[in-house]
């Protein structure tokens, strides 16, 4: 029996390529109308910079990436103040992706050079590796929320004498996110190797620091940093607005000294209290590293003997912070001019 229906038609198919090409199209479009508004955005900044007084020279800069990422790559850069620090790079590229424009990524491989006093002191050079990078988010209102750098490898010199070389460093400084108002911040290392030993009684301590860990949370920090830039400035700010300075975790490993510390300070009743909480590792080993120099003493033993022992089963060594200095049981142990650095 013949079929008496209508043939249906096959248009229905190009559909959904008719709308992904129009979706394409519509954000080729947003692509490069965006690079244009980035492209103004740098050139007005850099007539702000140069307007104010500041350098800022290259010998090319480009903005590409399509279709995933907005990079902008600048040759040569120069940045810095006439009567300050100005930096030299080879090569700066600074990434955002086209759906976020609150976070970029920033990397300036090869040889990094920092001139003191406007190029008239000496200069500090940095070598970083290919996979060194930074990062920087901020919110809407431009309120920076992180800030991160990640060294996979780089060697620092003064006027070309060499000082050191680190591997695997990482640095983080970021609102924590179910408490905005608090300030974190993140440092470790793998190795850090000294290009000359330590002078004179640190010298037993050798040339190789690491791995090391210092992890710290300031409350009230967030607008404290905000508001200055400068973290000893926020640290201040924060304790007196009421915040507390928290350490949960200090690692430190520099050659046979293995340490591990933790502290608190905030201000009680307009006072600085707080306390700091240490244990060793490997006390024999350092023991040995001091006695081999002559640096042993019976005051030193006796020091390390009480760490030893505060520091079984995970334990610690206990002692007071004071706007002074250090205490131990009441009894003053060591100056520490805390209330007149905060």
């Amino acid at each position: 029996m013949a079929s008496t229906g209508k043939k249906r038609s096959g248009a229905w198919i190009w559909v959904p390529f008719a709308i992904a090409l129009i979706l394409l199209g519509a954000y080729t479009a947003y692509w490069y109308v965006a690079r244009g508004i980035l492209e103004d955005s740098v050139d007005q900044w850099i007539d702000n910079e140069r307007a104010r007084g500041a350098i800022v020279e290259y010998t090319e800069k480009r903005l590409d990436g399509f279709p995933f990422r907005f990079t902008l790559t600048v040759d040569k850069p120069i940045y810095g103040e006439a009567r300050g620090p100005v930096w030299r790079g080879q090569e700066l590229q600074m990434t955002m992706q086209p759906w976020d424009w609150y976070h970029v990524i920033a990397r300036s491989p090869g040889r990094n050079t920092v001139a003191l006093e406007g190029g008239e002191a000496e200069d500090v050079s940095l070598l970083l590796g290919a996979k060194s990078a930074g990062s920087l988010r901020w919110n809407p209102e431009g309120v920076i929320e992180r800030i991160s750098l990640s060294l996979d490898e780089a060697s620092l010199a003064m006027s070309g004498d060499p000082l050191g070389a680190l591997d695997d460093f990482e640095f983080h400084l970021r609102q924590v996110p179910s408490e905005p108002e608090t300030l974190q911040l993140e440092t470790h290392w793998q190795r850090v190797v000294l290009e000359e030993t330590p002078p004179d009684e640190a010298a037993f301590l050798g040339r190789e620091i690491g791995p090391s860990i210092l992890r710290a949370e300031l409350e009230q920090g967030a607008s404290a940093y905000a508001r200055s830039g400068d973290l000893l400035v926020a640290l201040r700010h924060a304790l007196n607005d009421g915040g507390a300075l928290l350490v949960p975790q200090v690692l430190l490993e520099w050659g046979p000294a293995s340490l591990g510390a933790k502290a608190d300070l905030s201000r009680e009743a307009g006072e600085l209290r707080g306390a700091a909480s240490v244990r060793i590792e490997r006390a024999d080993e350092l023991r040995a590293a001091l006695a081999t120099q002559g640096l042993l003493t019976d005051e030193t033993r006796q020091a390390i003997d009480a760490l030893e022992a505060a520091s079984t089963d995970g334990g610690f060594f206990t002692t007071s912070l004071r706007g002074d200095g250090v205490y131990f049981l009441g009894n003053k142990i060591a100056d520490l001019p805390l209330e007149d650095i905060l």
